[in-house]
């Protein structure tokens, strides 16, 4: 499931509608010669759009999140997450620290913290009664409810595991178990993509 601030995709697409009127119009009017120098910087322009405005995003997996930044991608299991921090932006603790994201929505505010320890399941179930007596009428981050959902089924997953496996209902969950290490890459596409729009632009400047 993909989570997303919905405000700046509408943002996006106005955007992207006023490159596309422009293009069009360039390419029906121009030139060959204004053709060449503007529509590699409207390409650009667009491309720098869908980086910045279309492409963040918190997907929320079975196993873990992944963090889709502008061209980075960070693929966290709950393993290695600790807390969840929800106000303005969110951000995650880990095992190889904190991780920003920045397309998930926050809470538009001084929002909820999540977590105050590295045991997450007990933290969150405090956040949770504390939340139970707050007014019916507050809702919580989609965020949260997201990350805390896919979170909560995979420890309770795991517990379940151990007590089959004869570690009784009360093993603790480990932390350094394989499948719980934070790893971070750069997406290759959109680096290509990028870098071959700037070359476009820089070609189209210089002759």
């Amino acid at each position: 499931m993909s989570v997303y601030s919905t405000g700046t995709r509408v943002l996006a697409a106005a955007a992207w509608t006023f490159c596309a009127f422009f293009a069009v119009n360039l390419l029906l009017t121009g030139t060959t010669g204004t053709i060449w120098h503007f529509l590699p910087s409207l390409l650009l322009v667009a491309w720098g759009i869908y980086l910045l405005l279309w492409r963040p995003r918190l997907v929320v997996l079975a196993e873990g999140v992944a963090v889709v930044n502008i061209l980075r991608v960070h693929r966290i299991p709950f393993g290695a997450l600790r807390n969840l921090r929800v106000a303005q932006n969110v951000s995650l603790d880990t095992t190889a620290g904190r991780i920003a994201s920045w397309g998930a929505p926050g809470a538009g505010r001084l929002g909820p913290r999540l977590g105050q320890g590295n045991s997450g399941h007990a933290a969150r179930a405090a956040g949770r009664s504390s939340a139970a007596g707050a007014p019916r009428n507050v809702q919580l981050p989609h965020s949260q409810t997201s990350i805390e959902s896919a979170w909560n089924a995979w420890e309770q997953g795991a517990s379940d595991r151990a007590s089959a496996s004869g570690g009784g209902p009360g093993r603790a969950l480990p932390s350094d178990a394989a499948g719980s290490v934070v790893t971070s890459r750069w997406d290759a596409g959109s680096v290509v993509v990028t870098g071959v729009l700037v070359a476009l632009v820089a070609a189209s400047i210089l002759t």
